[in-house]
């Protein structure tokens, strides 16, 4: 009995459930599909998404406001009416013809039914790049975020996200998203530490989904800048701890430069030159560049009263 969640936003999500539903008739399992549309704007997407909730097994629901990333995956996992639940970003697309058995199985081998677990299948990118304008976020993809089962598995808890995850429902009832973080950024890694806290073992397997929600470079540096604020809010609210820094290299390397007096003009020097900062980052796609960018803009948030 399989629940599978995905919240979208202005996404055509009908190749996604056709390649799901395939696999699901095939093996033959109680299952239900819900898909939580997060006020797009598209309304032509959210058209044809809804036409999804005539086919059996298929729920849409429709947010007439933008809800936020945590508070939709909360929703969902309380809307779900079995005890796993598998979630997946409307911009994922199915690379295995065995892509849901290879996760039951591996339920059935650690013998997991009936228990708190997350196993997270990972990532991948198509081989071939996207256009320039796109290059950035493909470059950050391919080398931040695709990594091997075996090298996830060492620090099971960092880099968290829920991107392609397997979940039991029960785990919600110990832990769950942070609504106050509507923006893009950091909800997932702040979850994946709130497991840590509540003792949930996470699995990493090798059982990928591509990633084909491209952003463009200036969308992804919105987004980065969006994510650093969500930090600094976490920060200023005091929900960020040593269990926290210890898996966030942005907010480490900040806290480290802020010790000395060098760290302290270089963070000063790259807040007054975020602007070229992320210029560069854009220009020439570059990474070093981007963790500058993050840097600096942390820098300007954490001193905005000043």
């Amino acid at each position: 009995m399989l629940s599978i969640l995905i919240p979208t936003y202005n996404t055509n999500l009908h190749p996604l459930v056709s390649e799901l539903q395939a696999q699901l008739i095939e093996l033959n399992i109680e299952y239900e599909i819900i898909i939580s549309d997060d006020a797009s704007s598209d309304t032509s997407v959210r058209y044809h998404n809804a036409l999804l909730a005539d086919q059996d097994h298929v729920q849409y629901i429709q947010n007439d406001q933008n809800i936020g990333r945590s508070k939709i995956r909360n929703n969902l996992a309380d809307s779900a009416k079995y005890p796993t639940l598998l979630f997946m970003d409307c911009d994922a697309r199915v690379k295995n013809g065995n892509y849901i058995a290879v996760y039951l199985e591996f339920l059935k081998e650690k013998d997991l039914q009936g228990t708190d677990f997350v196993v997270l299948g990972g990532l991948s990118y198509r081989e071939m790049q996207p256009e320039k304008t796109k290059l950035l976020r493909y470059r950050y993809g391919i080398k931040r975020e695709v990594r091997p089962a075996f090298e996830r598995n060492r620090d099971p808890y960092r880099a968290f996200t829920p991107f392609n995850m397997l979940i039991s429902k029960s785990v919600f009832e110990k832990c769950r998203f942070e609504e106050s973080l509507k923006q893009y950024g950091y909800e997932d890694t702040f979850f994946g530490i709130g497991l840590k806290k509540c003792g949930i073992p996470v699995y990493h397997i090798d059982n990928e989904l591509y990633h084909e929600g491209i952003d463009t470079n200036e969308l992804l540096l919105d987004k980065v800048a969006a994510g650093v604020a969500n930090l600094v809010k976490l920060e200023s609210n005091d929900k960020l701890d040593d269990k926290f820094l210890s898996v966030s290299t942005l907010l480490s390397t900040y806290q480290r430069l802020k010790r000395t007096l060098t760290g302290k003009f270089t963070l000063s020097l790259l807040a007054k030159i975020q602007q070229p900062l992320r210029n560069i980052a854009s220009m020439y796609n570059s990474l070093i560049f981007l963790d500058l960018y993050k840097l600096s803009v942390m820098h300007n948030l954490m001193n905005s009263d000043e």
